[in-house]
C-alpha cells in the first residue's frame, strides 16, 4: 500500500441499535489554531445542547447536532483530508487494521494519511472511550489526539455510511490485476508432471491449486479434464494465469487471497470439498527477476518483498522500524544465519544515519559484515529470512496444513512442493503426524490411538526433480514433493 493511499474495509455485520462514527487523528496532523477554534466553539454548542435537553427541546437539539457536525467538518475533517502522513507508517497501519478487524463491534473503517474513521456499535457494554483507547494502543509509539470526534448514527445512517465506502478491496484487486496484466510473467513450473500425476486429474474431478502462480500446474489439470479452483495473492500472477488459461475459462475459478485462508475463501465462493489440493510453496521466478518487487539483490530495487503488493508491511518497514533483537531473531530463525546478531547490529547503526530503502543498500551492509565465501552471496540467507517474515510464509503454511484435509473428500490427495528445509520440515512433521494410526511417548505404558489420524502417505519418500529438469531449470534443485491421501 502506498504511503499516500487511504485504506478501508466493510464488514458483513448489520448495524443494530445506536451506532457511532469515531474520527481520530495523529496529534501532529492539525494545527494548534484549528484545534483551539474547534474546542472553543464545540464547548459553546455542547452547553446549549445541555440546556435544550433539560428543557426537552428536540427541535433545538437536532439543529445544534447538525451545527456541531458542520463545525467538525470545517475545523477537523477538511484539514485532515489534506494532511500528510507522519507517524502513520506501514507497520502502524497494519497493526491498526488488524486490531479493527478483530473487534466484533467494528462495522467499517476508513484510514486517511493521518487519521482514521471507524463505524462502531455498542453491543458488549463497552463504552466508546474504551474502544478508542484499545485501537490507539495497537499503534505503538504513535501519538493520537486525546479527544476524538464521536457522531451518533441511527442504523439506517450507519448502513448508508457502510455503503458509501463500498468494497475498496475488490476495486483495488481489480485495478491491480489490470495493471499487472500488462507486465510480462513467465514462470517455469517445478515438478509439473509429478505433482499433477499425484492428484490424478480427470473429467468430473474438482481440484484446488492453492498457489496458482502463472498457471503451469493448473493448465495440466485442466487439460486432463478437471475443474480447478486457483488461489493467489499476487495480482500479476492472477492476471498471467487468467490470460494463459482463457481457453479453459468454463472450468477455471480464480480466487484472490492468501492460501492460509483457503478454506474460508473457497467455502465463501461456494466450494465445500474437492478431490485434490496442490500447494507449490515459495517464490516464483517473475517475482525474483522483477527488481521493482524488491525480492533480490541481483539488481537494485525498492526493499519491498511483499507477495501481495497491498499488504501493509514491507521489508523496509522491518529493517527500519524493528528492534535490533527482533531483526537478529528473524535472520536466525528464518535464514539460519549464524552472523544474525552482527548483521542486525550493523543494520541498526546504518539506519541511524539514513533509512535503508533499497535492496543494494541492504546487501552491501550485510556484505560489510560477512566476507564472501564460495559462490553464494553473503546476503542470500538474510534476504530469504526477510521475505519469509514479510509474508509470514511459515505461519501461512501451517494454517494451510491444518485446514487442507478438511477441504478434501475421502480419497482426496493433498500435495505440497517445498523449496527449503524450514518449509519441508513443517510439511513432513504434519504429514507424519496425520498418517500415524497410533502415537507413543516415553512416559506412556503403551501407544494410544492418534485422534488426528486421517490420511495415508502416497510416497514413502519425497519426490525430487529429475536430472533432465535440473539441467533445464537449476532453480528447481531444492524442490521436494510430499503427498498424502485422505482416508
Amino acid at each position: 500500500m502506498s504511503t499516500e493511499t487511504p485504506q478501508s474495509g466493510v464488514f458483513a455485520r448489520q448495524p443494530e441499535g445506536t451506532c457511532y462514527r469515531v474520527l481520530m487523528w495523529e496529534a501532529c496532523a492539525l494545527s494548534e489554531a484549528a484545534l483551539s477554534a474547534w474546542a472553543e466553539q464545540r464547548a459553546g454548542i455542547l452547553a446549549r445542547m445541555r440546556d435544550a435537553g433539560i428543557k426537552g427541546s428536540r427541535g433545538i437539539l437536532a439543529k445544534l447536532t447538525a451545527e456541531l457536525q458542520a463545525l467538525a467538518a470545517e475545523h477537523i475533517e477538511a484539514p485532515l483530508a489534506g494532511a500528510s502522513r507522519a507517524g502513520f507508517s506501514f507497520a502502524r497501519v497494519g497493526a491498526l487494521v488488524a486490531c479493527l478487524r478483530e473487534d466484533a463491534n467494528v462495522l467499517a473503517y476508513r484510514l486517511g494519511n493521518a487519521h482514521a474513521e471507524v463505524l462502531v456499535q455498542l453491543a458488549t457494554g463497552e463504552g466508546v472511550d474504551s474502544m478508542v483507547s484499545r485501537w490507539q494502543g495497537a499503534t505503538e509509539g504513535m501519538e493520537w489526539c486525546t479527544a476524538p470526534v464521536v457522531q451518533s448514527l441511527t442504523p439506517a445512517e450507519a448502513t448508508a455510511w457502510q455503503q458509501s465506502i463500498g468494497n475498496p478491496a475488490e476495486a483495488a484487486e481489480q485495478e491491480a490485476e489490470e495493471a499487472a496484466a500488462a507486465q510480462p510473467f513467465h514462470h517455469v513450473t517445478v515438478l509439473a508432471a509429478e505433482a499433477v500425476a499425484a492428484l490424478q486429474p480427470a473429467e468430473g474431478k474438482v481440484l484446488i491449486d492453492a498457489t496458482l502462480g502463472g498457471g503451469g500446474h493448473t493448465e495440466r489439470m485442466l487439460q486432463a479434464g478437471a475443474e480447478v479452483w486457483g488461489i493467489d495473492q499476487d495480482p500479476a500472477a492472477r492476471a498471467a494465469a487468467r490470460k494463459r488459461l482463457a481457453p479453459f475459462a468454463d472450468r477455471l475459478h480464480i480466487v484472490a487471497g492468501n492460501f492460509r485462508n483457503a478454506a474460508e475463501l473457497l467455502r465463501k465462493a461456494g466450494l465445500e470439498q474437492a478431490d485434490g489440493l496442490l500447494a507449490d510453496i515459495g517464490i516464483s521466478s517473475p517475482q525474483v527477476d522483477n527488481a521493482e518487487r524488491g525480492f533480490s539483490f541481483l539488481s537494485d530495487g525498492p526493499l519491498d518483498m511483499r507477495m501481495n503488493p497491498g499488504a501493509p508491511r514491507s521489508a523496509a518497514d522491518i529493517i527500519n522500524t524493528t528492534a535490533e533483537s527482533e531483526i537478529a531473531d528473524i535472520l536466525w530463525q528464518y535464514g539460519e544465519e549464524r552472523a544474525s546478531r552482527a548483521i542486525a547490529r550493523r543494520i541498526v547503526q546504518e539506519r541511524a544515519k539514513a533509512p535503508i530503502t533499497t535492496t543494494t543498500q541492504l546487501a552491501n551492509i550485510i556484505a560489510s559484515v560477512l566476507p564472501r565465501k564460495g559462490k553464494q552471496h553473503p546476503a542470500t540467507r538474510s534476504f530469504q529470512a526477510l521475505r519469509i517474515a514479510v509474508n509470514d510464509e511459515l505461519g501461512a503454511l501451517d494454517e494451510l496444513l491444518r485446514s487442507g484435509l478438511s477441504l478434501l473428500k475421502s480419497g482426496g490427495r493433498f500435495a505440497v512442493i517445498t523449496f527449503h528445509s524450514l518449509e519441508d520440515r513443517a510439511v513432513k512433521r504434519y504429514f507424519d503426524h496425520v498418517t500415524k494410526a497410533e502415537i507413543d511417548r516415553p512416559e506412556w505404558p503403551a501407544p494410544r490411538p492418534n485422534p488426528d489420524y486421517a490420511a495415508r502417505a502416497v510416497y514413502r519418500k519425497p519426490l525430487t526433480p529429475s536430472a533432465e529438469e535440473l539441467a533445464a531449470n537449476p532453480r528447481s534443485r531444492s524442490a521436494k514433493l510430499r503427498v498424502i491421501e485422505k482416508l
